[in-house]
Parts: C-alpha cells; sequence; structure tokens
C-alpha cells in the first residue's frame, strides 16, 4: 500500500497522453502502460481499466497512451516515466515482444507486479530477459485465430477450395503472428484445399484495405479474408465492397466499436470478439486480489471469446454481448 505524500510532484511526473482515476491516501497505484487510443480496442480497454479502479476502494491507476501503433520507442518513454511513480503494478499491452523488455525488468526488480495484457508480450522472451510476468489477461491467439477458422470453414461450405487471405499485425508483434499461425494451422485440418496467403498489414485499415484489393485483383476467386484485428477487417471489408464484392467472408478480431456497427449493417461478415473492455475491467480486478487479499492466481487468465456477427447481435442471446463497448 502506498501513501501518497507529495501530489504535486507526483503530477509533475504524467506521462504524455496520460488520464488517472484518483485513490484515496494510502492507497495502490497501477500503471497502464496501453497502445494508440486511435484503435477502439484500446479505447474499450482504458474505460475497463479505470471503471474497475473508480468501483474500488483505494486504487489509483494512470492510463498512458501513444500516437499511434508503431510508437514504440515513445511507448518505451511512457513505462520508464511510470516507473518514476514508483506504482504497485504495470498493466502492459506492448507494441512488441522486446521494446519494453528493459523497463520491465527494472519493474521486476523492484518487486512491481506486471500484467501482459492480449499476450502481447512473448512470455519466453520476457523470461530471458529477467520479466517477470505476473498474470496474463485475455485469450490465446491460436485459440482465437482456430474459431475464426472454424467460422470461415462453416460459411464457405462442404469441402471449400480457393484461396484466402490472412491479414496480420505488425511485424515482430506476438499477438497477430499467433492469431494467424492458429488460423493456419486449422484451417488446414478442417479445409485442406483452401490456399493461404498471408501478408502484415500493420494494424492499418489503409494498408490493409490496399492488401485485399490487390490480391482480389491477383485472386478473383477470393474466398475469405482473416484479420488479426477489426481495424484491418474494416480496411478489407471496405475495399472488397468497393469492387462489389459482398460474397467474400470477413472476419476480424476484436469486438471493436467500429466493427459491430460494419457487421450491424450487414457489411463485415464477423469479429471473434475478444471483449477489451473485459480484460481491462478483469486486470485490475485480479490485482487487487493480489494485493488485498495476497491471492495466488494462475499466470494465465482467460476473459472469453464469441463470433459476433449480425444474427448474433439480432438475437442478443450471447451473454458475453453486454461487454461488447
Amino acid at each position: 500500500m502506498r501513501n501518497f505524500k507529495n501530489t504535486a510532484a507526483l503530477a509533475a511526473l504524467f506521462v504524455a497522453g496520460a488520464t488517472a482515476v484518483s485513490a484515496q491516501d494510502d492507497g495502490l497505484l497501477y500503471g497502464a502502460i496501453l497502445k494508440t487510443p486511435a484503435n477502439p480496442h484500446w479505447n474499450a480497454m482504458t474505460q475497463g481499466i479505470e471503471d474497475a479502479a473508480a468501483s474500488a476502494d483505494g486504487v489509483e491507476v494512470v492510463v498512458s497512451t501513444v500516437a499511434n501503433e508503431g510508437a514504440a520507442e515513445q511507448q518505451l518513454n511512457n513505462c520508464e516515466t511510470m516507473l518514476l511513480r514508483e506504482p504497485d503494478a504495470l498493466i502492459v499491452g506492448a507494441i512488441n515482444s522486446n521494446i519494453l523488455l528493459p523497463c520491465l525488468q527494472r519493474a521486476s526488480e523492484q518487486g512491481i507486479d506486471i500484467v501482459d495484457l492480449d499476450y502481447n508480450l512473448d512470455r519466453e522472451i520476457a523470461e530471458g530477459a529477467g520479466v517477470d510476468v505476473t498474470f496474463t489477461a485475455g485469450n490465446d491467439g491460436h485459440d482465437t485465430g482456430a474459431v475464426g477458422a472454424e467460422f470461415v470453414a462453416e460459411q464457405l461450405g462442404e469441402n471449400p477450395s480457393g484461396p484466402v487471405l490472412v491479414i496480420e499485425g505488425l511485424p515482430g508483434n506476438p499477438v497477430g503472428a499467433s492469431r494467424g499461425e492458429g488460423f493456419r494451422q486449422r484451417l488446414a485440418e478442417i479445409a485442406p484445399d483452401l490456399e493461404v496467403t498471408t501478408l502484415n498489414g500493420d494494424w492499418d485499415r489503409g494498408k490493409s484495405a490496399n492488401i485485399a484489393n490487390d490480391i482480389l485483383q491477383r485472386n478473383p476467386n477470393l474466398q475469405a479474408v482473416f484479420a488479426a484485428n477489426d481495424t484491418m477487417a474494416l480496411g478489407a471489408t471496405e475495399a472488397l465492397l468497393a469492387a462489389g464484392r459482398d460474397d467474400i467472408v470477413v472476419v476480424g478480431v476484436d469486438g471493436s466499436s467500429d466493427a459491430i456497427e460494419s457487421i450491424r449493417s450487414g457489411r463485415m461478415t464477423a469479429t471473434v470478439a475478444q471483449f477489451p473492455y473485459l480484460v481491462g475491467h478483469r486486470a485490475v480486478e485480479l490485482l487487487n486480489q493480489i494485493n488485498m487479499e495476497g491471492a495466488e492466481l494462475d499466470s494465465y487468465q482467460s476473459t472469453g471469446q464469441s463470433v459476433i456477427t449480425q444474427e448474433a447481435l439480432e438475437e442478443g442471446t450471447d451473454e458475453m454481448i453486454q461487454y461488447l463497448r
């Protein structure tokens, strides 16, 4: 537990783009090192983190963000600045597996809990660098990709064949890579006649639209697109619809507000929703169990996922829909 005596000095240490939910004196301080608020996924994650902190006595959370998905150095600077606040825990949505390791290694030396959001930290790499990850909150990327593959195969019918496009995120990011790998492995098992091409969309909507358009020009019989997040899936959807191809299955990952609206209107086919609000909220709840109750937790904490389609939204029978933001 902390005693914040010099609030003016602490205020001066705020990182760029940071917001805070205040706690009482002698409370717990959690620092969240997140990606860009331009992505609705991270806005929902922030909301979940802040709501959970606001509902708990004696918990303060400071959230820092970066300008874009590739701002790795800025994220490292945010982490270093956050350490000056001597937090009880860091809640981390790392841009890649390596950029935050020096900062997180110092955090581990100081006994600061480290929460990995969405499997963005490669556990083996982290441990090799002396980083002790307290727990990971979210869903395993291989499982997410496999769920996407099963949905695509179901949509394409019995014994489907032809080209399928997989769009992963930034090179070196384990989340996009594991989702893509899980998709390819499962698809090879259940629909071996589908031919997969994989490209990196860098989590970028415009780049993914260009990729989808180029692949469609070379493969007019394109059957489906699986993108490792909704932003890229939305870009692909826009490009395919502009080409007059509303018959191509497009599946994203996350369950972002933009994707939900696209699915509701019948444009994008589906998303494997990760419920980022719930991930952020649960991360804080679990930290509170550790710090307030002395709980010992499994190092991987699944928060659940569902395939969200237009039909699922209309029926409203999936209880997880309540966590969409």
